[in-house]
């Protein structure tokens, strides 16, 4: 049977911020709402009640990439080309980053690595 080892959300914010070698607070509320976000959808994606030890990786990866996309601070977050034509010179933007944005962020996370969701998943009448 899989261990369980339930990390704290401080836990997993404080060993994100090891990761990357950061000591400051600036952005320690908002991983800890990103925190509290993937483990719900985690939680609900895979119809567990506690999330597995070897998931508390995934969690931390995810907060180091929402650190990245706000390390200047969440406000809006960044804008990036999202697309471009070049007879109408018109140029699209989108959102990256940004409490705005963190479902966005958090769905697409999880989508992307529903092949290691999958080994935790249980089967839900």
């Amino acid at each position: 049977m899989a261990s369980f080892k339930v990390l704290t959300m401080l836990e997993n914010v404080e060993q994100a911020k090891k990761i990357m070698n950061i000591t400051d607070d600036k952005l320690d509320n908002y991983l800890k709402f990103c925190e509290k976000n993937i483990t719900d959808k985690i939680l609900d994606r895979c119809h567990i009640d506690t999330i597995p030890e070897r998931l508390n990786s995934l969690i931390q990866e995810f907060l180091i990439e929402q650190y990245k996309l706000n390390e200047n601070g969440i406000l809006d977050g960044k804008q990036q080309v999202s697309s471009a034509s070049d007879n109408n010179q018109s140029v699209s933007f989108q959102t990256v980053g940004g409490a705005s944005s963190i479902s966005k962020n958090v769905d697409e996370f999880l989508d992307r690595n529903m092949s290691t969701l999958v080994a935790y998943r249980k089967m839900r009448w």
